[in-house]
């Protein structure tokens, strides 16, 4: 049963169930290392997968000089050599173990054995759809990424329910008590029926709010999720892994409640002062705190890699002359953008436009409360003015009408102020920045204020009454990197959806970023690759793995011609408007950064948790 624990935690078999792990743990040998001992050398060949079952390790490289260089330390659960059960390949570093440590070995050919010999492991392995993700984990997480999967949904401590409980507990002696002390039989029945009743209720409640309160850990961003109940209050707040810049947590010393059962405080800090997220009464805070940084870490290396992969994508198309117009040239100019049909009605409040922005405006009730008075104003001038024709005498005329003009001319100026007001004052979201604007009629005021996407760090929304439940409305805050205050949308429709907005335009970017990055690299390979001295003489390059750069020698006539229009088209191409180019100047020594041996998907994985109870 360890042994299949342990599997479990290697990404590679994180989506199999527990037969298949079974199975897999059955077949891999167990083996024993002394401290000090080398579990693999640099250059030996590599024909299995590691995993640790315990003790530790040290991957370290012997440079050219004889010096070792550390590269990372490996902990009991995390496995290496992933690539070796796919192909033939050599140790590009050495490990030793750090202190006595047993290990898990599964060689490439038991492991091609075990797929022909079970087909279901092969197909799990392949990706097939996964129920269990694929379900709906919690119907208050609005909106999973196809691409981001949850390691850990929890809520606050049990401990928080607990001393909350004892006002309804307290409540019971004491109704029971007094139903005691009453002479009426059916006073009596009635005390000892709300004695049960009411406390029970009380429970109920208590345990529903807690429940409510609860903490969402991806791959890719930490959400938390706050309800009140009685006062119809609803907080989301999220905070993506590239935003986290320290993990801290905080056990309380004037409570011994928290060091005996295991609870406190999670501080997750980012750039600003404003976007850090602090957890309270959370359990396990020092394993939670070890779940965010290992995340983390995982999110920059998949990130680098990603990056490599588009790299050398880019760099293939290059070479085989597949490179398109459209990936050439930046999108034609259609001119200012214009609201999409059926997008743009009287009291639209979420309007498309033609160029992918999405205009907000505040929401509809604000126009009824800002128009309500001048539009009362206006039905009573008109009142007026048909009484002084019908029923008011000649006399009277003069001044009734006066007083009706005035209200009509009153009304019809203040609606128009505060309805040009509301139309005019909104919130523009596109895929590099967020404009705020604020307007006022005749030019008496003109405010817009423009946000950066990436200097986001966390998006909250927050819907709080009665009439904004039923309304559905509330506001959104970004806490911004260097910012003393966040930006807002007050009482804007959906909050929790123009949230999801803001993150999937971050999301966006930074995928966006991703590529530019690599168009760039392309760029500077290709100028490298033309204007090699060597480059009439050897045959021009393509993708593959054996080359420092990713390349292998094969024959592409054109690639000369290509490189020779790269610098001119890739410099004209900027997906990313609102950055300034930066085409790197040399080559690195090395590209991706070395990670040799070492998880090749993307580092040590977090371990994957889903509605674990709190211990």
């Amino acid at each position: 049963m360890q042994e299949t624990a342990i599997i479990a935690r290697v990404p590679l078999f994180s989506a199999l169930s527990p037969d298949q792990l079974r199975t897999i743990a059955s077949a891999m040998q167990p083996g024993r290392c002394r401290a000090g001992e080398d579990i693999f050398a640099q250059g030996a060949p590599a024909d299995a997968m590691l995993v640790l079952s315990s003790g530790a390790a040290v991957l370290f490289r012997t440079e050219t000089d004889g010096s070792q260089t550390p590269l990372t330390t490996l902990a009991a659960g995390q496995s290496i050599n992933h690539e070796a059960l796919f192909r033939q390949t050599r140790q590009s570093a050495t490990l030793r173990a750090s202190q006595p440590t047993t290990l898990l070995s599964l060689t490439r050919a038991t492991f091609a054995q075990l797929l022909d010999q079970h087909p279901d492991i092969r197909a799990a392995l392949q990706g097939e759809p996964d129920a269990e993700r694929d379900a709906a984990i919690n119907p208050s997480f609005a909106e999973q990424r196809d691409d981001e999967e949850i390691l850990l949904q929890t809520h606050r401590h049990w401990w928080s329910f607990i001393r909350t409980a004892w006002l309804p507990l307290l409540l019971l002696p004491l109704m029971l008590a007094g139903a005691a002390l009453v002479d009426s039989h059916a006073l009596t029945v009635a005390l000892l029926g709300l004695s049960l009743a009411l406390p029970g209720l009380g429970l109920v409640y208590f345990a529903v709010e807690w429940r409510n309160d609860s903490v969402i850990v991806t791959d890719q961003r930490i959400i938390r999720i706050t309800r009140t109940i009685l006062a119809l209050h609803r907080q989301v707040t999220q905070v993506g892994m590239d935003s986290i810049h320290e993990i801290n947590f905080d056990i309380p010393p004037y409570d011994p409640f928290a060091r005996l059962f295991r609870y406190g405080a999670v501080i997750v800090k980012t750039a600003g002062a404003q976007g850090n997220l602090e957890l309270p009464m959370m359990p396990n805070p020092e394993g939670f705190q070890k779940l965010i940084m290992e995340d983390r870490r995982y999110f920059e290396n998949r990130k680098a890699q990603r990056h490599h992969k588009l790299v050398r994508a880019e760099m293939q198309r290059w070479l085989a002359g597949d490179a398109s117009k459209d990936d050439i040239l930046a999108p034609a100019d259609d001119g200012p953008p214009r609201p999409l049909p059926g997008s743009n009605s009287y009291l639209s409040t979420k309007i498309a436009m033609s160029n992918g922005d999405i205009v907000y405006r505040k929401h509809v009730s604000v126009w009824f409360q800002h128009t309500a008075l001048p539009v009362l104003t206006l039905l009573i001038g008109l009142a007026a003015l048909v009484l002084t024709f019908t029923l008011v005498n000649h006399d009277a005329r003069t001044v009734t009408f006066a007083a009706a003009m005035v209200a009509l001319l009153a009304g019809a100026i203040t609606y128009y102020w505060l309805d040009w007001d509301w139309r005019n004052d909104v919130y523009i979201i596109s895929d590099d920045t967020i404009t705020l604007v604020h307007k006022r009629p005749f030019f008496l005021q003109n405010l817009r204020d423009q946000i950066l996407v990436e200097r986001i760090d966390n998006v909250e929304s927050e819907s709080t009454g009665l009439f904004a439940a039923l309304m559905k409305y509330g506001d959104v805050s970004m806490s911004l990197v260097g910012a003393d205050e966040p930006k807002r949308f007050i009482k804007v429709p959906n909050p929790q959806a123009i949230q999801q907005e803001i993150s999937r335009r971050q999301h966006n970017k930074a995928q966006r970023r991703a590529r530019y990055d690599a168009l760039q690299q392309q760029q500077m390979l290709g100028e490298y690759l033309a204007l090699s001295p060597a480059a009439n003489a050897n045959p021009a390059p393509t993708i593959g793995d054996n080359h420092p750069f990713g390349f292998q020698q094969a024959s592409v006539p054109h690639a000369r011609a290509k490189s020779d229009a790269a610098p001119t088209t890739q410099a004209a191409r900027n997906p990313d408007r609102n950055r300034p180019p930066r085409v790197p100047t040399k080559a690195p020594a090395s590209y991706p950064p070395p990670n040799p041996g070492f998880e090749p998907s993307g580092g040590p994985r977090p371990e994957r948790f889903r509605s674990r109870p709190e211990t």
